[in-house]
């Protein structure tokens, strides 16, 4: 089997829950990445309850809203890539209210079973350069869809792919494993076609990777 070079990716472990995990690399540059668990949830119990004055945020949601932007503060990433995190008004409302408004913010609502979705969510600092940043294959990638962003910080450029793998949970037999070989081959061929493009291309992949059954 063809072999892709190595020290051209960097794979960040799967993260669950609140557990963030934040790693430098070449050019000083900081990323971070974390599943916030129906991020939505922080606010009411569904998307789109900001308002003109702000979110309903009660004694609970501002703890854990100030839990997870603490460390943010504290760690300093220069970009940040969120599995279930939220639509864009709320996401706006977190780097406004909580992060003192350091990032430009995007938010995917990809499809699945759940009733809203499954969003994936990027920010990235606002002195850093986005040259692009797309949502690819949101009804193939297992309905969960994949964020492909090219950035620069100064003359440091790089592709960062993050992604939300399928859990290990059978509901049927079987069914999660084939879903998880799909994502696998289709990031495979992603990561191929960069490199083919460019054999130099820096690649950082992130997010979600459901190691483990939950």
């Amino acid at each position: 089997m063809e072999r892709l070079p190595r020290n051209k990716i960097i794979l960040a472990t799967a993260l669950i829950g609140l557990v963030l995990f934040c790693f430098p690399i070449y050019a000083n540059i900081r990323i971070m990445s974390y599943n916030i668990k129906d991020f939505w949830l922080r606010f009411d119990g569904e998307p789109g309850s900001i308002t003109d004055q702000g979110a309903k945020l009660d004694k609970d949601d501002l703890e854990k809203l100030e839990v997870v932007a603490g460390i943010i503060n504290k760690k300093k990433p220069d970009v940040i890539g969120i599995l279930e995190c939220a639509s864009l008004a709320e996401l706006l409302f977190f780097n406004e209210r909580f992060l003192g408004g350091q990032y430009k913010c995007w938010s995917f609502r990809a499809y699945d079973s759940r009733t809203f979705g499954i969003p994936l969510g990027l920010m990235v600092k606002k002195e850093l350069q986005v040259k692009s940043v797309d949502l690819v294959e949101p009804r193939l990638f297992s309905s969960r869809g994949i964020i492909i962003a090219d950035i620069a910080k100064g003359e440091y450029e790089f592709t960062l792919i993050l992604v939300h793998l399928k859990s290990k949970i059978e509901h049927r037999l079987g069914e999660s494993a084939l879903k998880r070989d799909i994502q696998g081959s289709r990031l495979r061929e992603i990561v191929k076609g960069k490199l083919e493009e460019d054999p130099a291309t820096n690649i950082i992949i992130c997010g979600d990777f459901n190691d483990y059954p939950g």
